[in-house]
């Protein structure tokens, strides 16, 4: 299945704003071009609280700014390695990054650049750093010109548990094309897991002086779960399968987004080589699953807008409207259904500009996409960076633009293409991740809306 245009090369466009986000080297400008710029954030940081330095270079930027932040990065990474399992066709080894050309799909490349950020902020007994970050925001500049110390955080179990359960992932994918480096991620991932299963819950928030994105999330036993579920499907260890077990409850929501990672669980159990079919925790997973994929179809069929989301909506709404289109399409591919490929299509669409704004939420797509996001390298160049997915519609109007502009607005038009508006229009590596995998569960239905 292709993409219609003019979304023809979407798919790469989206999956190229990860190298424009990389940090730590220089962007060269034949592959970067107008977004091209010095190494940045390449100085050693400080350990919170000690006169301890850390080389922690590389990976993404997050967001709108430039803090690289450990929970995010593995939903990030492993919606992108999912989406290579989905439909591994669709994604080439020529979308002119540093890496295009070396035999290895550049999906898989972008991915091993965060990665191997991420296994620099384990810390020696196992556990992981939560994020490093200057202490406070920059302004709206290129990010070689973000030039206060940075600081590594303390750690939590939230980054932990999704380190753990990403890097497992990763050491199946890696198997393909880089055996060594799959089994440092396997390493990385028992390392890690076995902190956690040590450890108490270490909920993270900002230590003084640190005014930089929380991502606080006060239970872990999602992350928990998804860190068992992971070595399990990794491994086939019954040690494994037996903690996702005793770690699940119905109460954890069949969700993919940074602060709940059950669903990665979810699939990674029920599509491992290692799931019996007559495994009665299976069965249940299977059960629960598909009554959430049914719930997300018919909450679309009845929407005015074909999603799945209703009112009042979320910061980041998008994602969350994403993550809903993600697990409709792995359950289509566990058992194909018009249904769920339908209510795949319609999120898309919605995406793409079929919502009461019509707006592509998408920058340099459609008629009327994003021109102000909030990010520092698109207003450092006065212009947007392409194939960057906006947060949307936010009816909780959470910055002051939002509550002086959209006040009394009927929740799906809680949206501002304004700089200032970052609960409405900042973007962030994590949703991109999800979009490139609802794309890519798109293009794998092979004929699913054709009957």
């Amino acid at each position: 299945m292709t993409f219609p245009a003019p979304f023809n090369s979407l798919l790469e466009e989206v999956v190229r704003m990860f190298y424009l986000q990389r940090c730590g080297g220089t962007l060269q400008t034949e592959h970067a071009g107008d977004f091209s710029h010095p190494a940045c954030h390449a100085a050693p940081s400080r350990v919170y609280g000690t006169e301890e330095f850390l080389s922690v270079t590389g990976g993404w930027h997050d967001a709108g700014d430039y803090g690289r932040y450990s929970a995010p990065a593995a939903k990030a990474a492993a919606d992108l390695l999912l989406a290579y399992q989905a439909a591994p066709a669709l994604f080439t080894d020529d979308t002119n990054i540093p890496e295009s050309g070396n035999g290895v799909p550049d999906l898989i490349d972008e991915a091993r650049f965060e990665l191997e950020w991420m296994l620099k902020m384990i810390r020696p007994d196992g556990a992981v750093y939560h994020k490093v970050t200057c202490a406070n925001f920059c302004g709206m500049i290129p990010p070689h010109l973000e030039c206060e110390e940075t600081v590594v955080s303390p750690v939590s179990t939230t980054a932990t548990g999704d380190f753990a359960g990403a890097f497992a992932l990763a050491s199946r994918v890696y198997g393909a094309f880089d055996p060594a480096f799959a089994q440092a991620c396997l390493d990385a991932a028992r390392r890690t897991y076995a902190f956690l299963r040590s450890s108490p819950p270490l909920p993270f928030h900002n230590p003084p002086g640190i005014t930089t994105g929380e991502y606080d999330d006060p239970c872990d036993a999602d992350e928990r779960f998804f860190a068992a579920a992971s070595l399990f499907a990794a491994t086939g260890e019954r040690a494994y399968l037996d903690d996702a077990e005793s770690l699940w409850s119905a109460e954890l929501p069949v969700s993919l987004g940074w602060e709940d990672m059950a669903g990665y669980g979810y699939l990674c159990l029920l599509f491992s080589p290692f799931a019996a079919g007559d495994e009665p925790f299976l069965q249940t997973l299977r059960e629960r699953f598909f009554a959430h994929a049914d719930a997300l179809a018919g909450a679309s069929e009845t929407s005015p807008y074909g999603v799945s989301l209703a009112a009042p909506l979320p910061w980041g709404s998008n994602m969350y409207l994403l993550n809903n289109a993600v697990l409709l399409g792995e359950a289509n591919r566990l058992r194909p259904s018009y249904r769920y490929a339908a209510a795949v299509e319609r999120h898309l669409a919605y995406i793409f500009g079929e919502n009461p704004l019509g707006m592509c939420y998408i920058t340099g797509y459609g008629e009327h996409s994003p021109r102000h996001p909030h990010h520092r390298p698109s207003a450092a160049h006065g212009k947007p960076m392409p194939g960057m997915l906006v947060g949307g519609p936010d009816s909780g109007l959470h910055d002051h633009l939002a509550k002086e502009r959209l006040l009394g607005k009927p929740p799906f038009e809680c949206y501002l293409d304004e700089l200032e508006s970052y609960s409405t229009n900042e973007v962030a590596i994590y949703w991109n991740s999800a979009l490139v995998y609802a794309l890519a569960l798109y293009g794998a239905m092979a004929g699913s809306l054709d009957t």
